[in-house]
């Protein structure tokens, strides 16, 4: 299975964008993966927030196409302890979903057009997270969902 993750805008943190590049690598020793972004509409006066998350769920819809599974992040997805990630995680590859799509809004959030488009929501906890933190705490547990896999001990 191919991992996707899509990133709206870029972070402006180079030492949270050098973690998640560190988790990243890690990952690529279980899997192909590739990180995308999808450009940050302005967030502006005048202009409501349904508009600036709709452009960006058209960019992350358009950019996932139907190439595969595709998941985003939201505070009202389904929450999983790490080793359930593990077990949904290996459940797709399982099943044969070739590639993973896993999205992370931008600070506004998910738009709801692509959340009921999704094949999945997961929250990675009920607080809102910045979105750059959401970033480096999903590809961490990525990387920690493959090793509890492999029965490494990363996870003890």
């Amino acid at each position: 299975m191919r991992i996707n993750i899509v990133f709206v805008g870029k972070t402006g943190f180079r030492d949270i964008e050098s973690a998640i590049e560190r988790y990243v690598e890690r990952l690529t020793h279980y899997c192909p993966v590739q990180v995308h972004y999808v450009k940050a509409e302005k967030i502006a006066p005048g202009i409501k927030d349904e508009v600036v998350m709709g452009r960006e769920g058209e960019r992350i819809a358009k950019l996932a196409g139907r190439k595969g599974h595709l998941v985003v992040l939201d505070r009202a997805g389904r929450e999983f302890d790490s080793p359930s990630l593990a077990g949904f995680v290996l459940k797709l590859m399982e099943s044969g979903v070739p590639e993973l799509w896993l999205a992370v809004g931008g600070p506004l959030g998910i738009s709801d057009e692509l959340r009921k488009n999704a094949d999945g929501v997961l929250s990675l906890s009920r607080m809102t997270y910045a979105h750059d933190v959401a970033r480096l705490v999903l590809v961490e547990q990525l990387y920690r969902a493959f090793t509890i896999i492999k029965g490494e001990p990363y996870h003890k």
